[in-house]
């Protein structure tokens, strides 16, 4: 089904007024609606301060100090710090929602559904919950859907960009790593397997530079490494928010993947592309139980998955590298 361009235009104008609406109410963490103080929001908050030159009301804490990219990017606002973290959050998933259009487009997803894949994710459970709380996900979200598109367009210089940027402002962007090894494996792209494997070492190396060199309180531990423990586990089971953030955000994205799942996993298997999405996938899993048993699990890194989500769901071509079509390549 071909839309005409005004109609794009007009659902263009609807996406957009709706992410607004959604990401309102919780915006600079209100309380208003939601009765949950976003902890960590006090720390990259405090880490805008610091590239003003000011003096960070909190202090600038391991892990916390690593995720540098987007508190820099909203030093420079004339806002306060929280409303100019959260405006950078905000037009982050806003073009993570546009590469998403895009990728889906290049794989030749009919435009009807590459709009309802964007609404189901502007009206989801994390861009509502997560988005706007002075937290630094959303800029993660960003990397991954942009690392995702370069991969799919060939272009592995931006890609390897994309992965560095995508460290400076949350580590959890790795997850990019086993979407791309997947798919060389796949396609039996050894070499360019060998590539990755030096590149995820690389990524680790620069992300133990970072924590040795970023800023940091005096007083502060410089290095918190965590550990596998008991006691985290127990407290995630004993929370009622950790079961509900993660199926809340697994939400509609989960239940339209597990129906693909159900009728295409034969065509999932064969598939380079969705063989891809599945590694993706696992490695946004494998994220989220390493963050059960050592800290404070919650829904935010399911959400990393939804682009992975949305082309197991979507995506209906067995599609190799030569499949691949150039139309709309905003990277050449």
């Amino acid at each position: 089904m071909k839309l005409k361009l005004g109609s794009e235009k007009i659902l263009l104008a609807v996406a957009f007024v709706s992410l607004i609406l959604v990401c309102l109410p919780r915006f600079n963490g209100n309380q208003t609606w939601v009765q949950q103080t976003p902890w960590d929001a006090q720390y990259f908050n405090a880490y805008v301060q610091y590239f003003r030159g000011e003096t960070p009301a909190a202090p600038i804490r391991p892990m916390s100090n690593c995720r540098f990219l987007l508190p820099l990017l909203a030093a420079p606002l004339p806002f306060a710090p929280d409303t100019s973290l959260n405006l950078i959050n905000f037009f982050c998933i806003a073009l993570s929602l546009y590469f998403l259009y895009a990728i889906l487009k290049h794989i030749g997803v009919d435009p009807k559904q590459r709009w309802w894949a964007v609404f189901i994710g502007i009206f989801s459970f994390p861009t509502f919950y997560y988005t706007c709380i002075s937290y630094v996900d959303a800029g993660a979200i960003l990397f991954v859907s942009m690392g995702v598109y370069a991969w799919l367009q060939k272009k592995y210089v931006v890609f390897s960009l994309v992965v560095l940027l995508g460290l400076l402002a949350k580590e959890t962007s790795i997850v990019l790593f086993p979407f791309a090894m997947a798919w060389t494996i796949k396609e039996k792209q050894y070499r360019h397997l060998t590539v990755l494997f030096f590149g995820l070492i690389l990524f680790f190396f620069l992300h133990y530079l970072i924590q040795l060199y970023a800023p940091l309180t005096p007083g502060e531990m410089r290095f918190k490494p965590l550990q596998f423990n008991w006691g985290a586990a127990q407290n995630n089971l004993q929370r009622p928010h950790t079961l509900l953030s993660f199926l809340l955000s697994l939400g509609l994205p989960g239940v339209l993947l597990t129906r693909a799942l159900i009728k295409n996993k034969a065509n999932f298997l064969n598939s380079n592309i969705h063989f891809a999405a599945l590694g993706g996938l696992f490695g946004v899993f494998a994220l989220y139980v390493f963050s059960f048993l050592t800290t404070v699990a919650d829904g935010r890194i399911i959400w990393h998955g939804y682009i992975f989500m949305f082309l197991l769901i979507f995506a209906q071509k067995r599609l190799t590298t030569k499949e691949l079509r150039n139309e709309g390549n905003m990277f050449s």
